[in-house]
């Protein structure tokens, strides 16, 4: 039955610390995804901030045109031309050429190798005509991208319209860059390098329509950050990031399951072990202190008892009682007949007191019964009429009946002895002396029953 318990409580242990674990591992993986998220959040604000901060260092370029333009009511050389543009192309390495276009049409380029062709009518063109058209209606810069240019390059296309004092339209302030290098630049590329696929969207201020501007691969990303970044003329663009091996990766969840189960079972083996332990405390105890046969208070404890009860000064009583008869049953029936006698009137004696008294075996057949608390003759002699009627009780062990019968006597401190050794030689006189008187009435009543038979 103990070692049932034992493993009951192992087993509810181990139930508890897995729900406890497992919870904690939740946290554990949870709280090392969102660190990750974080992370990537940071690296993508960083890159977006990057990102707009070229856009806009691109776009000045196109501001400078216009502020000599308005400056010069729209008077402008090729020699100033290509003077100020040799000084901003040589800032950027990823800008392909610079173009000034009066009334739409491409007058100004530099450099001279560029392949985009002067006379060539913004509003004329297929693919961009419409962009001119919204940027000199709104009077905002437009960017394009992605834009093939005419290599079939991937590039990224400004457009400004310059208004002068008189806010009359002078024409578009162009300037194209290399997407390839300009993204290279922003470090895009690198998050690939650091385990993230990516995605680049660019919202389309005409027609508002998404576009992917540039990605690692054409898969779907899955739960991604993002990154907002301001372009020029109120359009914007979104930076997705995402680990390519997910957020939460499986290695992490099944060791942190696995030291769940490590902990949850070592905490159900130490539960087990304890649990032997007090069983075994127990068991010792009862060794130390319990009769083997009875399992009643042994001399040890009842001695123990009795000296603390006489240390703390505290009233008492005990009755003193053996078997009447019992060497006569070990004698007829033998030793295993006289033991399964003495367990049962052991049982009977514990089931005639009080809980909070207390019974002993203390040799053969004797017990004590000890009487905590102060109490008159009639109530003694009320407990040991109770356990003569429970004792007297037939006793049947196999096929024998047996008819058993105690005597007792008892004393009380501190009314019959102030020390332990006079109650107890007063409460052993008055059991001996009622043993007495038992086998006179015996004598008395065999007597008795051979003269009647004479007289027949």
């Amino acid at each position: 039955m103990t070692k049932q318990k034992s493993i009951s409580l192992g087993l509810i242990t181990f139930v508890i610390t897995l729900v406890i674990t497992m919870a904690l591992a939740g946290l554990y993986v949870n709280r090392t995804s969102s660190s990750r998220k974080e992370r990537a959040s940071f690296i993508a604000d960083s890159i977006g901030d990057r990102i707009e901060a070229e856009i806009d260092n691109r776009e000045y370029i196109a501001r400078v045109f216009e502020i000599q333009l308005r400056s010069s009511n729209g008077e402008l050389t090729q020699e100033s031309f290509n003077a100020i543009s040799d000084a901003l192309f040589n800032d950027y390495l990823d800008v392909i050429d610079i173009s000034l276009a009066p009334d739409g049409i491409v007058e100004y380029v530099y450099p001279s190798t560029s392949s985009l062709r002067t006379g060539s009518n913004f509003f004329e063109d297929s693919r961009y005509g419409v962009y001119a058209d919204y940027s000199k209606m709104s009077k905002v810069s437009v960017i394009i991208a992605p834009a093939t240019l005419n290599d079939d390059t991937p590039g990224i296309i400004i457009t400004k319209p310059i208004f002068l004092e008189d806010e009359s339209f002078w024409g578009f302030a162009t300037v194209t860059v290399d997407q390839t290098i300009f993204m290279a630049d922003a470090d895009i590329p690198r998050l690939y390098d650091q385990g993230y696929e990516y995605e680049l969207v660019g919202n389309n201020s005409i027609s508002g329509e998404n576009r992917v501007i540039v990605n690692s691969s054409d898969k779907e990303l899955k739960t991604p950050v993002e990154s907002m970044i301001s372009t020029v003329g109120g359009a914007f663009w979104t930076l997705y990031i995402a680990p390519a091996k997910d957020w939460i990766r499986w290695p992490e969840v099944l060791s942190a399951t696995a030291i769940a189960f490590v902990i949850s079972a070592l905490a159900a083996l130490f539960m087990y072990a304890y649990m032997n332990m007090q069983a075994n405390a127990k068991e010792l105890e009862v060794l130390s202190y319990r009769d083997a046969l009875t399992n009643l208070y042994n001399p040890r404890s009842y001695h123990e008892h009795m000296d603390e009860l006489t240390r703390k000064k505290l009233p008492y009583g005990v009755i003193y009682m053996d078997l009447n008869d019992f060497k006569m049953v070990n004698d007829t029936y033998g030793h295993d007949t006289g033991d399964a006698l003495l367990n049962i009137v052991a049982k009977r004696l514990q089931n005639s007191i009080r809980e909070k008294d207390r019974a002993f075996r203390i040799g053969g057949d004797e017990f004590v019964v000890v009487i905590h608390g102060t109490h008159d003759k009639k109530f003694y002699e009320g407990v040991i009429s109770r356990m003569r009627d429970n004792v007297a009780r037939d006793v049947v062990i196999g096929e024998i009946n047996l008819k058993v019968s105690i005597s007792a006597g008892y004393a009380r401190c501190p009314e019959d002895g102030s020390k332990l050794e006079d109650v107890i030689k007063k409460a052993d006189d008055a059991m001996y002396y009622n043993k007495r008187l038992l086998k006179a009435r015996r004598a008395q009543e065999n007597g008795e029953g051979a003269a009647s038979k004479s007289s027949r």
